[in-house]
């Protein structure tokens, strides 16, 4: 990317089980995992409780007003919700012309409106359905929501790759940005926790028997499931000086890339997928492994998932600290890169590298951050993201 236009970040808002606001979670980091629970949905109810880490301190009605969101589903509210604090402002500021595109990814979308709408018509009868409801069934309908709330004309994308889709996102929009379509763009990951997801990977066998998410743990047993989202302002460095905004970071390099082989969990054991994306992430970013001052690893507690990034990351980054935002946000499938990337934005602006707030034995002896780590001048963060669907991207943060 040396060679090419820069992309710098300047503006962030997150939502997740940590908190509500980039405030909140600088300060919800340092504090204990919250997960909470699920059991019933509107026309279902699981055979017992199990845990989940669910968005907190957040009322939609407090943070956007009442008009409007009776027919909003919930997917829809976490990401307007997102967006209104940090970007309502900015976007209220711009001509038509200068708004920026928008591009959301996701895994499962607004999944609970869709499980809910086909439920409804076949536990009460299709003439029983509310039709406006249909409108929530599509997986671009919280973005094509902000789209409409926001008055944002020039692009509306959703990318939905799996777990992989928010970092897949940022990768689809610093293209954009670097091929000249447009100037700036509001880009990161949505992602809900609903009854329908979680009996999937409950039936699955990936959720934690534990109720536990223990990243890299020689014993874990699987993940818990999150809920959240983080949206940021994209701009190339060009367009951000021309408005005199603040820089928060660049985006340094990225890469991604599909492994078309599987093991234990999806994952190859190999990890030959997450090899080629992190050397090209780092290549991109003009730099070495040994200038990567921290990971923020995709870790979630996945036994073959753990098995697969520590190799890799002994290999390529050895000896480096590991952060796993997973143990205290959950995980949060397509939103998970973005609020690694928002979580280790917060980080490199404290000076610290969050810690999962507890101790146990990990997998080839990676230097995991258990306790919070002060007193920090981190200039290069990588980011990953690895599927057990196969896609693998990696990303290189610079601190400006």
């Amino acid at each position: 990317m040396h060679d090419q236009k820069k992309i710098v970040v300047t503006g962030v808002g997150a939502i997740s089980a940590v908190g509500t606001g980039l405030e909140a979670h600088e300060t919800g980091l340092r504090q204990p995992a919250r997960p909470a629970t699920i059991k019933d949905s509107a026309f279902h109810a699981l055979d017992r409780e199990l845990p989940c880490f669910r968005i907190t301190g957040y009322e939609p009605k407090e943070v956007l007003g009442k008009k409007g969101l009776r027919l909003k589903d919930w997917a829809t509210k976490v990401l307007l919700g997102t967006l209104e604090p940090a970007f309502k402002e900015y976007l209220e500021s711009c001509s038509d012309e200068e708004k920026p595109g928008l591009c959301i990814g996701t895994a499962f979308g607004s999944v609970g409106s869709i499980g809910d709408f086909l439920s409804d018509s076949i536990i009460n009868g299709v003439d029983k359905v509310n039709p406006q409801a249909f409108a929530n069934t599509v997986i671009n309908a919280p973005t094509g929501n902000a789209n409409i709330r926001y008055g944002i004309h020039n692009l509306s994308t959703t990318v939905a790759t799996g777990f992989n889709a928010s970092l897949d996102a940022v990768i689809y929009a610093c293209d954009y940005l670097r091929s000249g379509y447009l100037k700036r763009m509001l880009v990161g990951g949505l992602e809900e926790v609903s009854y329908y997801e979680i009996v999937g990977m409950d039936r699955a066998g990936v959720l934690s028997k534990r109720g536990w998410s223990r990243p890299f743990a020689e014993d874990g047993d699987g993940f818990v499931a999150g809920e959240g989202c983080a949206c940021f302002l994209l701009e190339t460095e060009e367009a951000a000086r021309e408005r005199g905004a603040t820089i928060l970071a660049e985006i340094g390099g990225y890469c991604g890339c599909f492994d078309p082989s599987s093991g234990p969990g999806g994952y190859n054991p190999r990890g030959e997928g997450a090899r080629y994306a992190i050397r090209g992430a780092i290549s991109d970013a003009g730099v070495d492994g040994d200038a990567v001052s921290f990971v923020a690893s995709d870790a979630n507690g996945s036994p073959a998932g753990a098995v697969m990034e520590a190799s890799v990351l002994s290999d390529l980054v050895p000896h480096k600290p590991v952060a796993a935002y997973k143990a205290k946000t959950g995980e949060c499938y397509g939103a998970s890169g973005a609020l690694a990337i928002a979580c280790s934005l917060i980080d490199m602006r404290s000076g610290r590298i969050a810690g999962v707030g507890t101790d146990y034995p990990v997998r080839n002896g990676i230097d995991l951050v258990t306790e919070t780590r002060d007193g920090r001048d981190d200039e290069i963060v990588l980011v990953n993201a690895f599927s057990c669907e196969g896609n693998c991207a990696a990303l290189v943060l610079k601190k400006k």
